[in-house]
């Protein structure tokens, strides 16, 4: 199901603030004061900590007067880091408009200029502020467009006249410099050997690298300013694939422009590649372009597409009873905790961040780490499929993870504030289960089985007579043993149906995730239609990160992979990732393994153990059923209810017979 489209009207409704109609509704106060005396070398320094669209020079530190403005690309006009060069040589003439104003008229102003923002004065001529592109952009996000789709406003790769370029990876870097520098562009898409997007380049990549340093002279012109030619030598040595950021976001023709304007206002990125269903980029989309989009609809000669909408899933997890799907099993393999029992658990202390609890994830290959205090004694277990869960509860939305010892999480605020940052990265005691189940050293495997659905976790603790603990067996230990002294029984009888384990390209990634949890999946088939298209697993969504930039800051989420490496060594970062909601279709990955329904489940475990799940299908070529992890430990906990909970076996053969 589609997630329901939000009228203006009903938007009003539900926000405190009513949209916003005039440029008093979306000031913004720029947290640093510069004057004509401020040298550039501290104007890159307040850019690279407060990335802003606009910088207004005021005559002094004690006047309110606006002399004119500087923009971030002023910044790279800095020759050296010991250069004296100040604000007052490189000052352009600013753009005045009255907080009265409608935001429609300052839009068409800043577009047929090509300037990131305004000075914003009241009626007097007092200075109030101003007024950015990015704020700009978060109001019309409470608008609805009049064209819906990038590809009613996007700027093909061939057209000349556009405000982003295209440029080869293997390019000098001298070759964009003096466009970039000057203004005449806003980024630079940049392309692999095959034609795909290996990232972009901005403004704000040379702010950050000071790579022009060293230079033989000034670049031209910035935003009409007239300065003497020449250009950096360090900078014409250098290649873009040096410079440019990696995992740049993507939008697709068939991409809802209102996520593209909420990913500009967002991360401060105007530009966005745009590429086909191969990821060869056949444009790029502009914060002009959704502008265009919001004011005028599509372009001349252009049409909508139908745009691509995320579906919400709703899943109840069912009884216990009901996942075993209880019928009789006397299959025993005779071996107890103690012959499975893992003793060695890698361990992460109580204040561990989320970063270094990924970072053993990774290192030792474990499913399950134990957590200890500062007197070294247990004091709970973090298995991946927690860790997958807490960030999944606590990412507003994308996949995150920290920068240095900070986790960035960027807060939807309202148009002229500022974003709100969390600089609290959760530890291993916000992660970490302090309630788990427990077994005796001489419990079956079975009865492991049984406790572990039971409670609902990948794992039980076992301990000794005081309840000290002991060891942990996980699922992994009961697949071995199943795999050992299992009976033979075909892969069709343990399966999990397709239709509860399987899900759609358009699933939300949120959606994946409560469906595995409610499950017990350990992942998921993605299918369109009937054709299976790829796998999720938590091992997969607990590992792999992918970086998109927030101006100075880095957000971290999810995304497809391209080719899978082992677990110990992690996944391997794409170039590129979605612009907009997450779905299925961009955290699968290949199928590398499936298997029939009528295979003998003991000889496909070590390609569970390498895949995760495996697609299983019938003597037709249909897909019938998902094999997971949990499945086999459900056949042992069929075992031992059949002992243990004989009543509750006759009450599912009587249930089966009615419903026959």
């Amino acid at each position: 199901m589609s997630q329901p489209q939000i009228t203006r009207k009903e938007v009003e409704k539900l926000v405190e603030k009513p949209v916003p109609q005039y440029v008093r509704d979306v000031v913004e106060h720029p947290p640093f004061r510069v004057t004509p005396n401020t040298t550039l070398e501290t104007l890159a320094a307040y850019l690279r900590k407060f990335p802003v669209d606009v910088v207004p020079v005021f005559r002094s530190v004690f006047s309110e007067e606006v002399a004119g403005v500087v923009y971030p690309h002023t910044a790279l006009l800095l020759k050296s880091k010991k250069s004296d060069d100040k604000v007052s040589e490189f000052v352009n003439p600013p753009i005045f408009v009255k907080e009265s104003w409608k935001i429609e008229n300052v839009l068409e102003i800043l577009t047929s200029e090509a300037k990131w923002g305004a000075v914003v004065v009241d009626e007097e001529g007092k200075y109030v502020g101003v007024v950015t592109l990015r704020g700009l952009l978060s109001a019309l996000l409470l608008r609805e467009p009049k064209a819906k789709s990038v590809a009613a406003v996007y700027t093909p790769a061939e057209e000349k006249k556009s405000r982003a370029g295209f440029v080869k990876a293997i390019e000098k870097v001298s070759r964009i410099f003096k466009k970039l520098a000057g203004g005449e562009v806003d980024g630079y898409v940049v392309l692999n050997r095959e034609g795909g997007v290996a990232g972009i380049l901005t403004v704000w990549d040379l702010v950050k690298s000071r790579r022009w340093y060293k230079g033989a002279g000034k670049p031209r012109a910035i935003f009409g300013t007239r300065v003497a030619r020449g250009e950096s030598k360090s900078v014409g040595v250098a290649r873009v694939w040096r410079l440019m950021f990696r995992g740049a976001a993507v939008a697709t023709p068939d991409t809802p422009i209102e996520e593209v304007a909420r990913f500009m206002a967002t991360t401060g990125l105007y530009i966005a590649p745009v590429v086909n269903r191969e990821g060869k980029a056949i444009g790029v989309v502009t914060a002009w372009d959704v502008i265009h989009a919001y004011l005028y609809g599509p372009k001349e000669g252009r049409e909508d597409v139908e745009v691509k909408r995320v579906a919400e899933v709703q899943v109840a997890k069912p009884h216990v009873e009901e996942a075993i799907r209880l019928r009789p099993s006397k299959h025993v393999t005779g071996l107890r905790a103690r012959d499975v029992m893992l003793t060695d658990v890698p361990v992460v202390n109580l204040r561990d961040p989320l970063s270094r609890i990924r970072k053993v994830f990774l290192r030792t290959g474990a499913s399950i780490l134990a957590v200890v205090d500062d007197e070294g004694k247990v004091a709970g277990f973090i298995t991946r499929r927690d860790f997958l869960t807490y960030i999944a509860e606590k990412s507003l939305g994308y996949w995150k993870r920290q920068r240095g010892k900070m986790l960035i999480l960027k807060e939807q605020v309202m148009p002229g504030e500022r974003a709100k940052l969390l600089v609290e990265e959760g530890t291993a005691g916000d992660v970490m289960k302090t309630e788990y189940p427990t077994a005796p050293p001489d419990a079956t495997v079975e009865e492991i089985a049984y406790k572990m659905l039971a409670a609902g976790t990948d794992y039980v603790v076992i301990v000794d007579e005081k309840g000290a603990s002991m060891g942990v067996v996980t699922k992994n230990e009961l697949l071995k043993a199943f795999k050992e002294r299992g009976r033979d029984v075909k892969v069709g009888e343990l399966m999990t149906p397709a239709e509860v384990a399987t899900a759609d390209l358009f699933h939300s990634l949120h959606s994946v995730i409560r469906k595995i949890n409610a499950y017990e999946l350990d992942g998921v088939v993605v299918k369109e239609g009937a054709e299976v298209k790829g796998v999720i697993t938590v091992d997969d969504l607990t590992l792999r990160p992918v970086e998109e930039s927030l101006r100075g800051e880095k957000l971290v989420f999810f995304t497809k992979t391209g080719v899978r490496r082992t677990v110990r060594t992690g996944l391997s970062r794409l170039r590129y990732s979605k612009i907009g909601i997450i779905t299925a279709i961009d955290v699968m990955r290949p199928v590398d393994h499936a298997v029939s329904a009528d295979a003998n489940a003991k000889e496909v475990i070590d390609k569970l153990f390498e895949q995760g799940v495996l697609p299983v299908y019938n003597e037709k070529g249909e897909l019938v059923g998902v094999l997971n992890k949990m499945d086999v430990v459900k056949e042992l906990a069929r075992v031992y209810v059949t002992y243990a909970m004989p009543e509750k076996v006759k009450e599912a053969e009587k249930a089966e017979a009615r419903a026959r």
